[in-house]
Parts: C-alpha cells; sequence; structure tokens
C-alpha cells in the first residue's frame, strides 16, 4: 500500500487505538471479503492510525471481477437477509453480549478476546454482504425516484413525544436541559411513566452514537440526545408526512433491497457496536482490578495486540497509555493530512463507491442530494452536545450526519455536509423529508459562520449566503 487517504464522512475525528485495531480494522477486512464473495469491481480498503486519525489505502480486486454477481445479490438481498444474515447477525450479538471477561482465569480472558475478534469480523463481512447489494440496487432507479425510506427509531421517538404529552410532562422536556429534566421526570409518577417508555425506547435504539468509534458512549449511557429530539418533536404540532414513498423499482426486490442500506444498522450497527463496546469495557475493569490501568476508559489507548499479552502478564500499559494521549494531543493539534505516503493518483471509482462516498466539492456548493430551495439560520453543530442549540427552521450545518441525528431533520429547514455522496446517510434521510440538502460542500463549516441566513438549493447543490445573523 503506497497512498493512504482520510475519510471524513465516515471517520471525521480522530479514533481510539482499540477502536481502530477492533472496529475500523475489521471493517476493512469485511468490506474486503464481502466484495470478493460479491466479485464486486472494487477491493475494498486496508486501514491504518496515524496519531488519531484513520486513513484508508484502496486495494485492487484480487478475483475476477463479475457485476452480475452483484446484480443478483441486490435482487435476493432481502430473502438472503431474513433467512441467513439477520439471523447470524442476532447470534453474534447475543455472544457478545454474554461475553463476561473480568473474572475469568488468564487463558480464557485470551481465548475470550479472541473470540471477540472473531465475531467482530464477520458481523461486519455480513454489514457490507447487506450494503453493496443495497448500493447497487439503487442504480436501477431514476434519479427522481431516489427518495427517502422510513425511520423506525424516528417514528419511536414521536411516539415518545406523545407520551410526554399524554402524561402533562412536556413543559419539562421544553424547558429544561436535559440533565435537569431526567431530574424533575424522576420526581413525579407522570415523570416516571414516561421515563419507563423511554428505558423501552432505548432498549431498542439506545446503541446509536453519534458516530462508530467504541470509546464513545451510546445513547443509552447518556439519553441527553433522546431528550432533545423529543423537545423538537414537541415544537412541532404532528409529524410532517414522508416527502414519497421509498424507491419506486421495476422490481419489488430492489426496493426491499435499498431500504436495507439503512434498516440493517438497526440489528448490525447500533446493538453489534453497543455489545463489543461493553465487553472491551470488561477487559478495562479486568486491567484496573489488577493494577495495570488506572481508569476503565485507558483501555481505549491499547491496540489490541498490546490487549491481549496484558490479560496473562504483568505489562507496563500506563506508559503506553501516557504514550497515546500524547500522540492524540499531537495529532489533534496538527490535524488530519490530506494523504499519508506517495500523493494519490487520479483514477475513477465504481459508481457504487462513488455515490455513497461523493467527490467533495467547495464551501459553498457541493452535490444536489435532495431537491427543493429554503432559506434559514446556519446551524453549524459538531454533534449531540450541539443538538440542543438547533430550533425550528435551522440550517443544519455540519461535517457528517449518522442515524442519530435523524430526529433532528422534521424540523430543520434544509441540510448542508461537508462530506458524502447522494447516497449518503445523510442524503437519505434528507429526501425522505423532502428537506433541501447539499452534501459533499468541503469547508462549508470553517465558512459558514453559525447564525447567520442561508439559502440552500438541494437542486443546484449550492449554497448562498444572504446575510443577517440570528
Amino acid at each position: 500500500m503506497t497512498t493512504w487517504l482520510p475519510d471524513p464522512s465516515h471517520y471525521p475525528e480522530q479514533m481510539s487505538p482499540l477502536s481502530a485495531t477492533v472496529w475500523f480494522e475489521a471493517m476493512g477486512r469485511g468490506l474486503h471479503a464481502a466484495a470478493r464473495e460479491l466479485r464486486a469491481p472494487f477491493g475494498g480498503f486496508e486501514t491504518r492510525l496515524e496519531l488519531g486519525w484513520a486513513y484508508e489505502g484502496e486495494l485492487e480486486p484480487d478475483w475476477d471481477v463479475d457485476r452480475n454477481v452483484l446484480e443478483r445479490a441486490a435482487l435476493e438481498l432481502l430473502q438472503r437477509w431474513e433467512r441467513e444474515l439477520r439471523p447470524r447477525v442476532l447470534e453474534i450479538n447475543a455472544e457478545l453480549e454474554a461475553m463476561r471477561p473480568e473474572h475469568l482465569p488468564p487463558a480464557e480472558a485470551v481465548a475470550l478476546l479472541d473470540r471477540l475478534w472473531e465475531l467482530v469480523q464477520e458481523e461486519w463481512t455480513i454489514h457490507f454482504l447487506v450494503v453493496l447489494p443495497a448500493l447497487t440496487a439503487v442504480e436501477h432507479a431514476e434519479p427522481e425516484e431516489l427518495v427517502g425510506m422510513e425511520n423506525p427509531a424516528d417514528d419511536a421517538v414521536w411516539r415518545l413525544a406523545d407520551t410526554a404529552r399524554r402524561e402533562h410532562v412536556a413543559d419539562l422536556i421544553r424547558d429544561f436541559a436535559p440533565a435537569a429534566a431526567l431530574g424533575r421526570l424522576r420526581a413525579t409518577a407522570p415523570g416516571r411513566r414516561f421515563l419507563r417508555t423511554l428505558d423501552e425506547y432505548l432498549a431498542a435504539y439506545g446503541g446509536r452514537s453519534r458516530w462508530h468509534e467504541l470509546s464513545l458512549p451510546r445513547e443509552v449511557e447518556q439519553p441527553h440526545m433522546t431528550l432533545d429530539a423529543v423537545r423538537l418533536a414537541l415544537e412541532l404540532d404532528e409529524r410532517p408526512e414522508p416527502a414519497a414513498a421509498p424507491l419506486r423499482a421495476a422490481d419489488e426486490r430492489l426496493r426491499a433491497a435499498y431500504a436495507l442500506k439503512e434498516l440493517h444498522t438497526y440489528d448490525i450497527d447500533y446493538p453489534g457496536l453497543l455489545a463489543t463496546r461493553e465487553a472491551l469495557l470488561g477487559f478495562g475493569r479486568r486491567l484496573v482490578g489488577e493494577g495495570l490501568l488506572d481508569a476503565v476508559d485507558d483501555v481505549w489507548m491499547l491496540e489490541r495486540r498490546e490487549l491481549r499479552p496484558a490479560l496473562t502478564e504483568a505489562i507496563d500499559l500506563r506508559s503506553i497509555v501516557a504514550r497515546r494521549r500524547e500522540e492524540h494531543a499531537r495529532g489533534l493539534a496538527e490535524g488530519v493530512r490530506p494523504y499519508l505516503g506517495e500523493p494519490p493518483a487520479d483514477r475513477t471509482r465504481d459508481s457504487v463507491v462513488e455515490s455513497f462516498y461523493g467527490s467533495g466539492g467547495s464551501a459553498l456548493s457541493g452535490a444536489g442530494a435532495s431537491p427543493g430551495v429554503a432559506e434559514g439560520i446556519a446551524r453549524v453543530v459538531a454533534g449531540p452536545d450541539d443538538f440542543s442549540r438547533v430550533m425550528r427552521g435551522d440550517v443544519l450545518v455540519t461535517t457528517t450526519t449518522t442515524p442519530a441525528w435523524t430526529p433532528l431533520f422534521p424540523s430543520l429547514a434544509a441540510l448542508v455536509t461537508e462530506t458524502g455522496g447522494i447516497l449518503s446517510h445523510a442524503a437519505v434521510v434528507a429526501r425522505e423529508y423532502g428537506l433541501p440538502a447539499v452534501v459533499g460542500a468541503a469547508g462549508a463549516t470553517q465558512v459558514i459562520a453559525d447564525g447567520t441566513r442561508v439559502r440552500v438549493d438541494g437542486s443546484a447543490g449550492t449554497i448562498t449566503l444572504v446575510g443577517g445573523s440570528a
């Protein structure tokens, strides 16, 4: 591998070494394995971490490419998902959730870590056995047929808002910051009834986070972004109708495959990564108990190859943790590099890959991802900690979005992201809500000041600074 490139659409922030050598590495291996099985016209990526920043090196296929295999996989995806892939994913998640490494004998703890690594690799191979055919299915649609799809977590947020109104606790959620609102809700019987409903929501969707990095707490651990989402839903009298039905494909099997591009996350990404995170934290608790680490979260500063021998022998992990934290601080100061190794050569990517990653544009132009024109106050948002600043009618300006962000969408006037293509998560969900959107507007969060009034043309792919501020 001679050239390594960052991918800010999926890895917009620094990554911890343990997450990089578990999830990120498994993701790269899984993509390569799935592309091989599907005889795809691209080879996937190898992965690398440098001062906390994630980089990918593109692989060439080492198999005979056969686009017909990928096409057939798209037609057969729903049947295979229901018969084979989803049942196996549920088995993997159940095994991960049952892992308790804290009190095992050393040799058994090593075997458990090895088993975790096997399971995570298998789950992320399945992930791409779903995603690659789902992206291929979209190529059978006309551009005007690229609309969104229903999001079950969004539906659940609206049910939470209905519960808040029914229990007469909507004012607590609207008027108090999330931490204070939780305290107020626990103090009354109606509030506790609402919290029981919130717990049901978190049991189903609590594995969501602002991105896939394993060291980040999940929504079930910090339900503040759930309450911010409910607040926004309460500010709307009723939920907006979806812009249109999902993909109107000539073959119903292709529509079902397209839907799985987003819906698979409720079985793989959220519960799978939550279970992986909790198991790895168990290894952290073990090392703290043995006096090798000072805090459980220090485990994220170890690579997988360093964690494994520490389960059977006394290793100076504190010096590794200190060095890694220094490297992360230096990486944060230096920022991500445009590439590592040799300068990237110009090349044409396969259409499936291009539509997902995009090519990038300028700060005020990109790919028109969802048609329409709208004006509003720009709200530059880095993550869920900023959700409380988003108001009805704002234009969301951000680097990228994940499904954890979707509760914001019904309240927005428009959307601008710095990364992604017309099949990125942001583009798909914007079309679901009929929200004008421009993606791949590189540098937008630096050029568009928070509070500035902007006009977004989701058909032309342009953003105009109108002036004024709020």
